[in-house]
């Protein structure tokens, strides 16, 4: 039996539909009030449910997918909180010397005999003060990241390895799977790159489709598999809300 036969009862292939639109809309923002769009990313198309096809072959792998060791798995989460812990100190730190720098501007417009310059000039006696603490303070959260990292980045290097042959081997035939799904199908992958606006389309009829995009944050990787029953005028926002968020091992591999 081919692969494809084996894999095809565990997909969710629905019967084609009718044509009823012309093309598929999508917009994608870095939140789920879709105020920030996010450019250059590309946007898949796909007839088909690329999951179910991936658990398919792996069900299918002459040897088990390599597991990642839980205590590794946790480190690596831990490290990720200890990286958001740093980057934000990072931020106040710098918005703390952004309000010096603009008031350093402002006394050199000043006459120093000036009231506005003597409370200006003591404002940023206070800032200096609060940037010392935070210099501190982010120095330290750095180190606390930087050391975990060291800790774990050997063994996370090594089951990545690990990984990574074991998919080199489990899913060197997917590209004929797909090539055999597409034509059993009679129909293509499409796939667009964002604009400034977020938008990305692709001219599309019937259903239904899985529109694919994947994406890194400073919290992980978005990963973005939603199905439509059809095409339509519609548009499908991808925001952080319909996503899955990949975090530890693997989001590092």
């Amino acid at each position: 039996m081919s692969k494809l036969r084996a894999a095809l009862p565990l997909l969710t292939i629905l019967p084609l539909l009718a044509a009823c639109g012309s093309r598929i809309n999508v917009q994608v923002t870095a939140d789920d009030a879709e105020a920030e769009p996010v450019n250059d990313l590309e946007v898949q198309f796909l007839p088909f449910d690329r999951d179910s096809l991936f658990a398919a072959i792996i069900g299918q792998a002459a040897t088990p997918e390599p597991a990642i060791p839980a205590d590794l798995e946790e480190a690596s989460l831990i490290e990720q909180e200890l990286r958001d812990r740093w980057s934000a100190a990072e931020s106040s730190w710098n918005n703390v010397r952004d309000s010096m720098r603009s008031i350093t501007a402002q006394l050199d417009n000043l006459d120093d005999r000036s009231p506005q310059y003597r409370q200006l000039f003591d404002r940023f006696g206070d800032l200096e003060d609060r940037e010392q603490a935070l210099n501190r303070q982010r120095q330290a959260a750095f180190d606390e990241f930087s050391d975990m990292q060291q800790a774990t980045q050997q063994r996370v290097d090594s089951i990545c390895i690990v990984i990574d042959s074991w998919e080199e081997a489990a899913f060197a035939g997917y590209g004929d799977i797909e090539d055999d799904l597409l034509m059993a199908l009679g129909r293509e992958v499409l796939a667009d790159t964002t604009d400034a606006d977020g938008m990305a389309w692709a001219p599309a009829a019937g259903g239904p489709w899985w529109i694919h995009a994947r994406m890194n944050t400073a919290a992980g990787e978005l990963y973005w598999n939603v199905m439509i029953d059809e095409a339509s005028s519609d548009t499908l926002r991808l925001v952080p809300g319909n996503a899955d968020l990949r975090q530890g091992v693997r989001q590092r591999c």
